[in-house]
């Protein structure tokens, strides 16, 4: 177990609780399956989590009233909004039905490029995932496309400098930034989940994703599920990853249907993500 004797960033994507409004239940599919990793929240609120592998879910927060209503959304099934208090404990939603877009081969010049920020060891500063940490919270980069370029995302990498879990999911997520704006909604087409058991350099191969920008977009690492280790005190329960001055800003949201908090972090500080990308000209 290693300790970072360095200033830390929370950047208040998560949020405490001191007493309770309960609320639980599971997401299905149409044949009764649950369904993993399913966006949860309470509309118009920063309080929500992320269904587990099984589809079950748990959500409690003082703040929950009779009168909400509860979102759910995932890449593949079409978004359900249900009032509370729920009917059922189960919540079936059913599969979105989407074209193919058409896939075009270009044989224009391509170089392969770096972009983001890379950082491998521990710097100055880090961003923090804890065990207080809403499921569902997320954390990202812009990343600015020059103009009359095409980046072609090849792979994503970020260092996890300390980390105090059996394991952690993330999943990765791509969305459109248009006029200083980020999409609420992604643009990956597949749900890009990934599990970690250790701290050190993450390298995700995305070269088979079809990723392609020809505008300004936010890469994200969203926090989804863990595996507490008991032999690690509660108080070193937590992740970072390094940040750097001069280098953001810091984006970030509590739930997947808020919108994106971007910057409000000192000396303009970002995230370490980098792509490898292919660059070509429009």
């Amino acid at each position: 177990m290693k300790l970072l004797n360095k200033s830390i960033i929370l950047f208040c994507l998560f949020f405490s609780i001191t007493s309770y409004a309960q609320i639980k239940g599971k997401c299905v599919d149409t044949l009764g399956i649950g369904i993993a990793y399913v966006n949860i929240s309470i509309k118009g609120k920063s309080i929500g989590t992320v269904s587990n592998q099984k589809g079950d879910f748990f959500l409690e927060h003082s703040s929950i009233k009779e009168n909400d209503s509860l979102i759910f959304s995932h890449l593949n099934f079409n978004k359900k909004i249900v009032s509370i208090p729920l009917s059922t404990q189960k919540i079936e939603l059913t599969p979105k039905v989407e074209t193919l877009e058409e896939i075009v081969v270009s044989n224009k010049k391509r170089k392969l490029k770096i972009v983001g920020t890379k950082i491998e060891d521990r710097g100055d500063v880090a961003f923090a995932f804890t065990r207080k940490s809403p499921m569902g919270v997320e954390a990202g980069k812009i990343i600015k496309v020059r103009k009359n370029k095409v980046y072609d995302i090849k792979n994503m990498q970020f260092t996890i400098i300390e980390f105090g879990f059996k394991s952690a999911t993330f999943r990765i997520n791509f969305y459109n930034v248009i006029d200083g704006v980020v999409d609420l909604e992604k643009t990956n087409k597949t749900d890009l989940i990934y599990k970690i058991i250790d701290d050190g350099i993450v390298k995700i191969d995305l070269s088979k994703q079809d990723l392609s920008f020809s505008n300004n977009f936010l890469v994200s690492i969203e926090w989804i599920d863990l595996e507490i280790d008991d032999t690690i005190e509660k108080k070193w329960r937590r992740i970072f990853i390094p940040m750097a001055n001069d280098t953001g800003p810091m984006c970030g949201r509590p739930t997947a249907h808020q919108k994106w908090k971007i910057g409000g972090s000192r000396n303009n500080k970002g995230l370490g993500i980098h792509l490898e990308v292919e660059q070509y000209s429009q």
